[in-house]
């Protein structure tokens, strides 16, 4: 039996839907469906129990987690101690909205252990925020960093969209300025995608919402990177920069491949060589846990080669790369991508250039 050292837990609950978003999520701000679906939560788990748990990392993820009050995250960390066995100092993880949590909400996480929030912040500028549906604003970010840090959780991840309609590279510099001003510890850029089946999806097939072109976005990629680089960010993932120490140690696991607990609608795991993933039906989960029954719908079992192929696609995103040898019978291409400027070896190692890291899908497809 393998070990399971991170739990997911999802919260589905948005006050309204972004238009880029393809995540489970279900709007609803009722206070009595959101205290059934903890309750919920906890079945699950005990559904798990006898599974083998030495826990370093909790994370909170949706949707929108900090739609629920405080006490009742704190409330599920505390009961979910008590059930399965966590390690000493675990990082555990709520993803924030920059207009719900302040100091009193944050007091509350702080002293149910929660030590390392991520904050929906997107972008410092008004335009972009109007752009990507957003109805916070700035200040709403500063007030969120300045109350968590303020009653001492330190390490804080701001999110930052690029690829936005009209963005030029003065706009993303002005956003990397000020992110680098604020006391946090992580970064996480990610490249505006248009979704099928999301609003923004529709829109740029439609041809009404344009996005940048490659070019541009390659422009964008290196100014983060060297922007973040000389203000003592490293990058360790392709969409992730962290002063030292700070790594989110929860996404290190989904990349490297560590086993793991998903709890909550729509939420995926990995166990014992197998990966499964939950129902996407808020009402039919909580009506299957509540009947005592597990309530993951899709299994797919992780055969040798599938781990073989997984290695190249997520080592990839890594900055580190991916060993050599397991991609050694694609020499020719490989050897193609590295004169192209595409990707590097080195130590043994096959590793994408910034230009790579644009195609990594295609990289790696050809590669598997």
């Amino acid at each position: 039996m393998i070990m399971l050292k991170g739990i997911y837990i999802h919260i589905p609950f948005c006050s309204e839907k972004c238009p880029y978003c393809d995540f489970v999520s279900i709007v609803d701000e009722n206070s009595d469906i959101h205290k059934k679906y903890i309750d919920s939560i906890l079945k699950e788990i005990d559904l798990y129990i006898d599974e083998d748990f030495s826990v370093r990392s909790i994370y909170f993820g949706g949707g929108t987690p900090s739609l629920l009050k405080p006490d009742l995250i704190a409330s599920l960390v505390e009961n979910i101690s008590k059930k399965v066995r966590i390690n000493n100092k675990p990082e555990i993880t709520v993803e924030v909205n920059p207009e719900n949590y302040r100091f009193a909400d944050f007091k509350i996480l702080k002293e149910a252990g929660i030590n390392r929030i991520s904050i929906g912040s997107q972008s410092f500028l008004e335009k972009n925020l109007k752009a990507l549906g957003r109805k916070h604003s700035p200040e709403d970010v500063l007030k969120t960093v300045e109350s968590a840090f303020k009653v001492g959780i330190e390490n804080i991840n701001l999110d930052l969209i690029y690829g936005i309609t009209g963005q030029s590279l003065s706009d993303l510099e002005k956003d990397l300025k000020a992110y680098i001003s604020l006391p946090v510890k992580h970064i996480s850029a990610y490249m505006l995608t248009a979704y099928e089946n999301t609003p923004l999806g529709v829109e740029v097939e439609k041809g009404r919402y344009l996005l940048p072109d490659d070019s541009l976005l390659l422009d964008m990629f290196k100014m983060i990177d060297e922007y973040l680089e000389q203000n003592g960010f490293s990058r360790y993932e392709i969409s992730n920069w962290a002063k030292g120490g700070y790594q989110c140690r929860h996404n290190l696991f989904y990349w490297e491949g560590k086993q793991f607990l998903g709890l909550g609608v729509s939420a995926w795991s990995y166990v014992n060589g197998v990966r499964f993933g939950n129902t996407n039906n808020l009402r039919l989960y909580l009506k299957i846990v509540n009947e005592g029954k597990r309530p993951a719908v899709f299994f797919e079992k992780i055969t040798p080669e599938e781990r073989r192929k997984e290695r190249i696609f997520l080592g990839l995103r890594l900055s580190k790369g991916i060993d050599l040898d397991i991609v050694k019978d694609k020499m020719p291409f490989i050897e193609q991508i590295v004169n192209e400027g595409f990707a590097q070896v080195k130590d043994g190692k096959l590793i994408l250039t910034p230009e790579g890291i644009l195609i990594s899908n295609y990289i790696s497809s050809m590669l598997i």
